[in-house]
C-alpha cells in the first residue's frame, strides 16, 4: 500500500443498500460523512463506484439505505464487498426489513438512514453523492465496526480476496479516470 495520510485513518464500514423495480442490491463503502449541521435537515454525502449495480438502483430510484455496520458484523463484508447483485443475491438468508421504499435494512447495525439524492458528481471513476436524510434509527448500545478490526477478524484468506479486488478496483478506476479527464479536456478545449 502507497504512503498517505489516508492510510492513517479507520473508517467506519457501511452497507449501502439500495432497491428499484423488484430487484435489490448492497455494497461495502467507507465514504459516508455527515453532510450538514442542521440537525432538522440532516444530509449525508457519499462516494460510489458507477460500476456498481447498487448504483445503477441508486440512480434510477434516487433512494438509498446507509447502513452503519457494528462490531462483530464483519462477515459481510465478502457477502456485500466480494459479490455482485447481479449474480446473487446477497441478502437471502438475511432478515431485513425494508423502508416505505422497498430498500432493504440490516439487522443489529449500529444504525441506518433512508436517503433520497439530490445532486451528484461526475469523477468518471467515482460519483459522489449527496443525499437528505428522509428517515434514520440509531441503536447506541452498538459500537461501529472500523475497517482495521475487520480486517483482522477476518480469514487472512478472504482479507487477502478483498485487497485483490481493490488492486483490480483501483486499475479499472484508473483508465475511467483518464478518460474522464480526457473528456473534461476535450470539453474544456471547445468552450
Amino acid at each position: 500500500m502507497n504512503s498517505s495520510i489516508f492510510n492513517l485513518t479507520n473508517p467506519e464500514l457501511y452497507v449501502i443498500t439500495a432497491a428499484h423495480s423488484g430487484q435489490v442490491s448492497g455494497q461495502i463503502t467507507t465514504w459516508v460523512t455527515s453532510g450538514a449541521l442542521v440537525p432538522e435537515h440532516l444530509r449525508i454525502v457519499t462516494v460510489i463506484s458507477p460500476r456498481n449495480f447498487t448504483f445503477a438502483l441508486i440512480q434510477q430510484s434516487r433512494h438509498f439505505v446507509v447502513n452503519l455496520l457494528a462490531q462483530g458484523q464483519q462477515d459481510w463484508l465478502p457477502l456485500f464487498g466480494l459479490q455482485s447483485s447481479r449474480e446473487i443475491d446477497k441478502f437471502d438468508g438475511i432478515l431485513t426489513e425494508t423502508t416505505a421504499n422497498g430498500i432493504p435494512i440490516l439487522p443489529e447495525t449500529c444504525g441506518w438512514a433512508e436517503c433520497r439524492t439530490v445532486h451528484e458528481v461526475d469523477l468518471g471513476d467515482r460519483t459522489i453523492i449527496i443525499a437528505d436524510v428522509l428517515t434514520h434509527q440509531v441503536d447506541m448500545s452498538r459500537k461501529p465496526l472500523c475497517r482495521a478490526e475487520a480486517m483482522a477478524a477476518l480469514p487472512p484468506t478472504v482479507g487477502e480476496a478483498l485487497a485483490q479486488k481493490r488492486l483490480l478496483d483501483i486499475e479499472c478506476d484508473r483508465v475511467l479516470m483518464q478518460a474522464h479527464q480526457s473528456e473534461s479536456a476535450k470539453s474544456e478545449g471547445t468552450s
